[in-house]
């Protein structure tokens, strides 16, 4: 089965380590977001794991969106090679970002 946004998200969310997760959503709730789309709340946010991360991050700002977020807060936390792969597996040669 092809793999979705969805699941590449979850996937990149699972290869940050402890502190690299909580840098990034220090980030996520840092960073400035397109005018449409409302933050997460701080509190939702604040102890969830990877699959809670994904979900509220699909739920929040739907998929295309959620990649293209995780994508900027991934290269603002030095974060590139994996920034790269998740590019890679969702952009299937066009650019998200």
């Amino acid at each position: 089965m092809a793999r979705t946004l969805s699941d590449h998200l979850l996937f990149t969310l699972e290869e940050l380590v402890p502190y690299d997760l909580e840098k990034f959503k220090f980030k996520l709730q840092n960073t400035s977001l397109e005018k449409e789309h409302c933050r997460i709340p701080r509190g939702q946010l604040q102890t969830a794991r990877p699959v809670k991360v994904a979900t509220l991050l699909v739920s929040y700002y739907g998929e295309e969106y959620a990649v293209r977020l995780t994508l900027q807060v991934l290269r603002a936390i030095n974060q590139r090679l994996l920034a790269e792969e998740l590019q890679r597996a969702t952009s299937q040669g066009k650019p998200l970002v």
